[in-house]
């Protein structure tokens, strides 16, 4: 699903970014563009980086054992 229409980013693409490292939404910002624009995706982004970063540390902590 389309998250940021500015960018034309879905869902997919931005938890992407999230698992290569992006932890806030300044990151992604700087990653991909997203929520850079309107501003109007931020809240969408804040759930997915919560919904991923304890993942994206779950692989990392399995990667480093």
């Amino acid at each position: 699903m389309i998250i940021c229409h500015c960018k034309k980013l879905s869902d997919r693409q931005l938890r992407e970014h999230v698992r290569a490292g992006a932890r806030s939404t300044r990151e992604l910002a700087r990653a991909c563009g997203a929520g850079a624009c309107c501003g109007g995706c931020r809240p969408a982004l804040d759930e997915i980086l919560a919904e991923e970063q304890p993942r994206a540390g779950l692989v990392s902590l399995r990667l480093s054992a």
